[in-house]
């Protein structure tokens, strides 16, 4: 008889982790299967197993400062006993199963849509306050919890680029978000938590409630910005996906990169290009098709010109290997006529 496989992630509450149950230096580095030897040992000379580089994202100039070799396993399997931990209904990333579109279809039919973000979310989120959540929400020993902290920060701050860093900050500031939804339930609104971008949505959203989760992050160490609001009378773009009412549509940016791709297969000339082209078209109507849903106008539209295109790039790719036989054959007549 097969037993249904547990899930690897929220299993229990934080106060049910292995890292709320006081374990010593040894507990840990047994439960990273490590010794607690050659974790000093990477805190000492932590330095050789981080990479610092600036890379631009999303059109911004980020300081990028991650683990590797060693300490980047030490952050992996920190992140796989972390995502362990059951999490509240409002987080929407990082977490498994859930999507944008997830995130955005919570907010439909609504009248005002509020939106803000954290400032420098985790730049912003400070060794000190890794240490104190540690020692304060999971009650660990002083030298556990810095022993935690040396391994999870990098630079005084959790690490942009890390794989632990998204879970561990949505943890560390669980407290702060907690009291964020308290303000929004209480007034009857909805909410959700994208990393570090908060949507909050209702009949009405009164101004006191932004005034009230600004407070609450400001008291918590960080800034908030970037805060808008909206009406549903027009599409509304939550983690970039369109809110219209009662209807999911996809962003603009996604259209035009459709009808961009549309003008690239006009104007292909070989089998080999048109092929490309189609590929790249299924793609992206693949993404407006779960976008909209697959039972919309739009979505069965998609999914009629994603079957034509199908079609034709089977033929196209017959088309293109039809030739290259061909091509090879007349390069071997070529070479044998050669008198050298």
């Amino acid at each position: 008889m097969r037993r249904n496989k547990k899930p690897a992630y929220e299993r229990y509450d934080l106060d049910r982790s292995p890292f709320a149950q006081r374990p010593t230096q040894r507990d840990v580095a047994d439960l990273l299967g490590e010794t607690k030897a050659d974790l000093e040992r990477l805190i000492n000379y932590k330095d050789q197993f981080v990479v610092r580089r600036q890379e631009r994202i999303a059109g911004k100039d980020r300081d990028l400062a991650y683990p590797t070799a060693r300490l980047r396993g030490i952050h992996e399997r920190l992140k796989f006993h972390l995502n362990k931990v059951r999490q509240p209904s409002y987080l929407f990333s990082p977490r498994k199963k859930r999507s944008q579109r997830d995130n955005a279809e919570l907010h439909l039919d609504q009248d005002q849509y509020l939106t803000l973000d954290i400032k420098q979310f985790y730049p912003s989120t400070t060794d000190a306050m890794v240490f104190r959540w540690f020692k304060d929400e999971l009650g660990m020993y002083d030298d556990v919890a810095g022993m935690l902290t040396h391994l999870c920060t990098i630079d005084g701050k959790a690490s942009f680029g890390s794989p632990l860093t998204p879970v561990l900050c949505t943890l560390v500031h669980r407290p702060m978000f907690d009291s964020i939804s308290d303000i929004c339930s209480a007034r009857g609104l909805r909410h959700s938590l994208w990393v570090d971008d908060l949507t909050i949505s209702g009949r009405f959203v009164p101004g006191k409630v932004v005034t009230s989760i600004r407070t609450v992050i400001q008291d918590c160490g960080l800034r908030s910005h970037k805060i808008r609001y909206r009406s549903g009378n027009r599409p509304v773009v939550i983690t970039g996906i369109g809110v219209v009412g009662r209807d999911l549509v996809a962003p603009n940016s996604l259209n035009l990169r459709i009808r961009r791709y549309w003008d690239d297969l006009h104007e292909a000339v070989t089998a080999d290009e048109k092929a490309a082209c189609a590929q790249l078209l299924m793609s992206q109507l693949g993404t407006v098709r779960h976008i909209v849903g697959a039972k919309s106008d739009v979505g069965q539209r998609a999914a009629d010109q994603m079957n034509m295109l199908k079609q034709k790039r089977a033929k196209w790719l017959r088309e293109a290997n039809a030739v290259t036989p061909a091509r090879q054959h007349d390069a071997s007549v070529d070479a044998e006529d050669m008198p050298f």
